[in-house]
């Protein structure tokens, strides 16, 4: 299973971006005001703040120290991450009232201890990992459930048209042409239709959402292979790398080969 979980305690600031990665971060103590697609949240100790790879963020510590705890999950892994849909749906249902953040209250102590041991066990290692990890992140998400049911959306509940079928054929098409009609020709309804029923409940349009995961899968051949920019924007559904490198400067605010020294500079 590929994430990561870090813990920090330096107050950094972040200006608006965004992650190639699913994120739930932890505010373990102090305070920090975070932007979240335009919308501004403050998030005290023990506040539990999801965010997927389509939610433009920014943060900015208020109150010191401000100690925190990161749950990264690589765009590709989420379905692997846990075996409850449900569940999961807090990660991928960012629609218009998504609330983003929640906080614990007099339950504070009871997640401390969580992340606490989630961060012991993955630096640990070693066998069983994956199962360990999966069944403290049951014991997080069934217990912010029982707090703030309204975070998650059962399948039976999204809409009249299969969103998760929808989203799972885009994980496994988005690098292929991507086309709004020929997609509402299969699911038997208009475009606009299809496009506004999956932005109220992802958040974004459809294509937004294909454009979002070519550029994560960008990253990551970046960051893990040699092949070429030209390459790259090939295997990813751009036709034309100049239009990839525009869109990816867009996104990133760095071009392609910008991010790959970044990379490399920090793993050297």
């Amino acid at each position: 299973m590929a994430f990561e979980i870090r813990y920090m305690d330096t107050p950094i600031s972040h200006g608006l971006h965004t992650h190639t990665y699913y994120e739930l971060l932890y505010v373990l103590s102090g305070k920090v005001e975070m932007t979240i697609r335009g919308r501004d949240y403050v998030c005290p100790s023990g506040s539990l703040v999801f965010l997927n790879p389509f939610d433009a963020h920014a943060s900015r510590p208020v109150c010191l120290p401000y100690r925190r705890y990161y749950l990264l999950i690589p765009q590709t892994q989420l379905q692997a991450f846990h075996n409850d849909v449900l569940l999961l749906s807090v990660f991928r249902y960012h629609g218009a009232q998504f609330p983003y953040v929640m906080e614990t209250g007099e339950k504070q102590s009871r997640f401390d201890t969580y992340f606490s041991l989630l961060y012991a066990i993955y630096q640990e290692g070693g066998p069983y990992l994956d199962t360990r990890v999966e069944s403290l992140m049951t014991l997080i998400l069934t217990d912010v459930r029982s707090l703030r049911p309204d975070m998650f959306i059962p399948d039976a509940q999204l809409s009249f048209l299969p969103i998760r079928t929808i989203l799972h054929d885009l994980d496994h098409t988005f690098c292929e042409p991507f086309s709004l009609q020929a997609l509402s020709e299969q699911y038997h309804v208009s475009p606009g239709c299809l496009s506004a029923h999956f932005r109220r409940i992802v958040g974004i349009s459809p294509m937004q959402y294909v454009m979002q995961s070519r550029l994560t899968r960008a990253c990551f051949l970046l960051k893990h292979t040699e092949l070429s920019v030209s390459e790259i924007a090939h295997q990813c559904g751009f036709p034309d790398t100049s239009n990839f490198v525009r869109r990816f400067h867009i996104q990133f605010h760095q071009t392609p080969l910008q991010f790959r020294q970044a990379g490399t500079a920090a793993s050297s």
